[in-house]
């Protein structure tokens, strides 16, 4: 029986550390390594992992200084001795049969990435959560007719389905001959460029639609929900890492992602910035900032904004952005 490394980084979560360990644990698949990273918190969590340490063999601790989910994570896949890679958010919790399930299709169709629904939810309500893109089974040819299209960015200018990293189970050969990591130093949207690499190296892929076996906990004091001061800065980086990678790739012309990708974190960013705090003539310079942005103005003068499939009052937002309207933007 094939084993399956869950990497857990944890940060601060006491309150939420029992139910997401525990759904892993309690699995119906019983083959798993469960690796800890105690990401530097200062609450009773690292307590927690240890005290799961010793209550069942499965489980790894590792605890290290605070650097990040993005550093957990690496240091997980480093020390994984599975043969298939899966994550979890520690404030969030899986199905009990969420792994059986997904290995029973790696047993059918041997794929290098396998994907399920989720659970979007908070206190009181729950969302179920799906893609648009058809189920089942992806070989390389597919992938490059259906799923590249959407390997980076909707032309809704939403995320792609492996932004969830989550609801993925990666085959670890594929990660290690490719050398995937994630990028340290990100601390925003960093499952975006691990997800679309891995996806670009895969030869087979497998898409579980409609089985959500993953429960998201929305956290609205999370780092990609408040106001970080140099968020544009870090959410640019992300997007030079995406750029670095995708452009240059003679297979697939990537260039209109690339520009949805960068498009998305100025919606965000200048998002992020109005509904913040700051003071007007901050939040002026702040926003004047990302729209005067060498790369910003050249991805507008190439995006079309009519080809994109959003709402009819983003449309007019993203014209104002693009043609730096003041007395429009502020109406």
């Amino acid at each position: 029986m094939k084993k399956i490394s869950v990497i857990i980084p944890v940060y601060n979560v006491e309150k939420y550390l029992y139910r997401c360990v525990d759904s892993v644990l309690g699995q119906t698949y019983y083959n798993i390594e469960v690796i800890l990273i105690d990401d530097g918190s200062t609450d009773s969590s690292p307590e927690i992992c240890d005290e799961y340490q010793k209550r069942d063999k499965r489980v790894k601790v590792i605890h290290k200084k605070n650097s990040g989910a993005a550093s957990s994570r690496n240091i997980g896949l480093s020390s994984a001795k599975g043969d298939y890679i899966a994550f979890i958010d520690s404030d969030d919790y899986i199905e009990l049969d969420m792994y059986e399930n997904m290995m029973k299709i790696n047993e059918e169709y041997n794929c290098d990435i396998v994907l399920c629904d989720c659970y979007k939810e908070n206190k009181t309500k729950r969302e179920i959560f799906t893609h648009n893109i058809r189920e089942g089974y992806y070989n390389k040819e597919m992938l490059y007719k259906e799923y590249f299209p959407t390997l980076l960015m909707t032309n809704s200018v939403n995320y792609p389905p492996t932004i969830s990293n989550c609801v993925c189970l990666f085959n670890k050969i594929l990660l290690d001959s490719h050398q995937i990591f994630y990028k340290d130093g990100l601390r925003f949207s960093e499952d975006l460029l691990f997800g679309a690499q891995a996806m670009y190296y895969a030869n087979s892929f497998f898409y579980m639609k409609n089985n959500y076996y993953y429960h998201y906990m929305y956290n609205p004091t999370s780092v990609t929900n408040v106001f970080y001061k140099n968020k544009w800065m870090i959410m640019k980086q992300l997007h030079i890492e995406i750029e670095k990678f995708f452009l240059f790739l003679k297979d697939y012309n990537f260039q209109r992602q690339v520009d949805l990708v960068l498009l998305f974190i100025v919606y965000h960013c200048i998002d992020n910035i109005k509904t913040s705090a700051l003071d007007k003539k901050i939040k002026e310079k702040e926003i004047k900032n990302i729209l005067e942005n060498i790369d910003v103005c050249n991805m507008f003068s190439r995006i079309k904004i009519n080809s994109l499939n959003i709402s009819w009052k983003l449309k007019i937002i993203t014209f104002i952005y693009k043609y730096r309207i003041k007395a429009l933007f502020y109406l």
